[in-house]
C-alpha cells in the first residue's frame, strides 16, 4: 500500500511538472512574443503532443508502462535545462516541441497506471481525479510565476521543474513489475484504429470541449487584454477552485456516473460563454467549474472504454488529437470570428459523443 501511494505521488509530481512547463510556455508565448509568433509556438506543442502520444503509447503498451513514464520525465528535464540556460525565442520553440512530445505520452501512462492499480476500488473515479489535480496546480504555479517573477527572469522558473521531475522519477523508479506488465500487443496503434476506431472518435469528442474551454480561460485570455498581472490574478483565482471541484466531480462520477458529470459540465460551460459578455471574472470562474466537471472523469473514462492491449496508445492518441482540435484550434477560431459562441459547436459534439458511450462506472478494467 505504501509503495502504491508513492507511485501515485510520483506520478502526480511528474504530471504537475509536465503541465507546469507546458502552461508556462503557453502563457509566455502570448506575453513576450507577438500574437502571430506566440500562436505558432503555442500550437507546435499540440502537434508534438500527438506525436508523443503515439510514440510513448507504443512503448507503454508494447514494452512497459514504467519505461514510457520515465522517458517522458527525462525529456522534460532536458527541455527545461535548455530554457534555463538559453532563454531565447529559438530555445523557447525547441523546448516547446520537446515539452509537447513528452507530455503527449506522460498523461495516458500515468492515468492508466493509477486506474489499473485501483481497478477493483469502488471509488477509482475519485482516485483517478487526483492525477487531474496536476493541471490546476500547474496553472497556479505558472500564473504565480507570471505575477511574482520579473518577465526578464522567467527562465529561472524552469529550475523548479527540473527539481520536481527528478524527485518524481526517484519515486516511480521502484514500481513493481506486476503493476506495469504490458499487453504485448505487436502494433497497438494499428490494432486500436482497426478494432476500436469508434471509441477513439467518441473519446476525442468527449475531450474536445474541455480542452477548448481550458486553454481559453488559462492562456488565450492573455491575448485579449494588456493587463497581464490582472488577468493572471483572475486565472489564478479561477483555477484554484479546481483544487476542490476536480476531486468533487471525480467522487460524483462514482455516484451518479461518468456520463452525467460530463453533461453537468456542458451545461455550466454554456452559462460561462454568455457570462463573458457581462463579466470576465464570472466567465472565468464558470469555465473553471465546467472544466472540472468535464476533466475529472476523463482518466477513468479513457482507461475504462479501451482494451488493455492498446489502452495507453488509444487513450493518449484520443486525448492529444482532441487537444489539438480543441485547445489549439478553438483560440484561433475565436480570434478569427471574434466570438466565443464557436464553443457551442464543441459542446454539441461532446454531448453527442458522451451519450453514445456506455456508462463505465464500475466497469471491469
Amino acid at each position: 500500500m505504501k509503495k502504491a501511494l508513492l507511485i501515485v505521488v510520483g506520478s502526480l509530481l511528474l504530471t504537475i511538472s509536465q503541465w507546469y512547463a507546458f502552461f508556462l510556455v503557453s502563457q509566455l508565448s502570448f506575453i513576450i512574443l507577438s500574437e502571430l509568433i506566440g500562436s505558432i509556438v503555442f500550437m507546435t506543442g499540440f502537434i508534438t503532443r500527438a506525436m508523443g502520444s503515439v510514440f510513448f503509447g507504443h512503448i507503454g503498451d508494447r514494452i512497459n508502462r514504467k519505461t514510457a513514464l520515465i522517458l517522458t520525465g527525462i525529456i522534460l528535464i532536458i527541455s527545461s535545462i535548455l530554457l534555463t540556460f538559453f532563454p531565447n525565442t529559438v530555445s523557447l520553440l525547441v523546448s516547446r516541441l520537446l515539452q509537447g512530445f513528452s507530455l503527449g505520452g506522460e498523461w495516458g501512462g500515468a492515468s492508466t497506471i493509477i486506474v489499473e492499480m485501483y481497478s477493483s476500488y469502488k471509488f477509482r473515479g475519485f482516485i483517478a481525479s487526483f492525477i487531474q489535480l496536476a493541471v490546476p496546480i500547474a496553472v497556479i504555479l505558472s500564473s504565480s510565476t507570471i505575477i511574482l517573477i520579473p518577465i526578464d527572469k522567467w527562465n529561472y522558473s524552469f529550475i523548479i521543474i527540473i527539481i520536481l521531475s527528478m524527485i518524481s522519477l526517484i519515486l516511480v523508479k521502484d514500481m513493481d513489475s506486476e503493476l506495469v506488465v504490458p499487453s504485448r500487443s505487436k502494433l497497438p496503434l494499428l490494432e486500436a484504429i482497426r478494432d476500436d476506431w469508434k471509441n477513439i472518435l467518441k473519446a476525442i469528442g468527449i475531450k474536445v470541449t474541455e480542452s477548448a474551454i481550458f486553454y481559453i480561460f488559462t492562456s488565450f485570455i492573455f491575448a485579449e487584454s494588456s493587463l497581464t498581472r490582472s488577468i493572471a490574478s483572475i486565472v489564478l483565482l479561477s483555477i484554484s477552485l479546481q483544487l476542490f471541484f476536480l476531486p468533487f466531480f471525480g467522487y460524483l462520477s462514482d455516484i451518479i456516473g461518468r456520463k452525467m458529470v460530463v453533461v453537468v459540465g456542458l451545461i455550466i460551460a454554456v452559462l460561462g460563454i454568455f457570462s463573458f459578455f457581462f463579466s470576465v471574472a464570472l466567465g472565468e470562474i464558470l469555465f473553471s467549474i465546467s472544466d472540472s466537471a468535464l476533466y475529472a472523469p476523463q482518466s477513468s473514462i479513457f482507461t475504462e472504454i479501451f482494451d488493455k492491449k492498446y489502452r495507453v496508445t488509444a487513450s493518449n492518441l484520443s486525448y492529444q488529437i482532441a487537444s489539438v482540435l480543441g485547445g489549439a484550434l478553438a483560440p484561433l477560431l475565436i480570434r478569427e470570428t471574434n466570438s466565443q459562441l464557436v464553443i457551442i459547436v464543441y459542446i454539441c459534439i461532446t454531448l453527442i459523443c458522451v451519450l453514445l458511450i456506455k456508462e463505465t462506472k464500475g466497469a471491469s478494467v
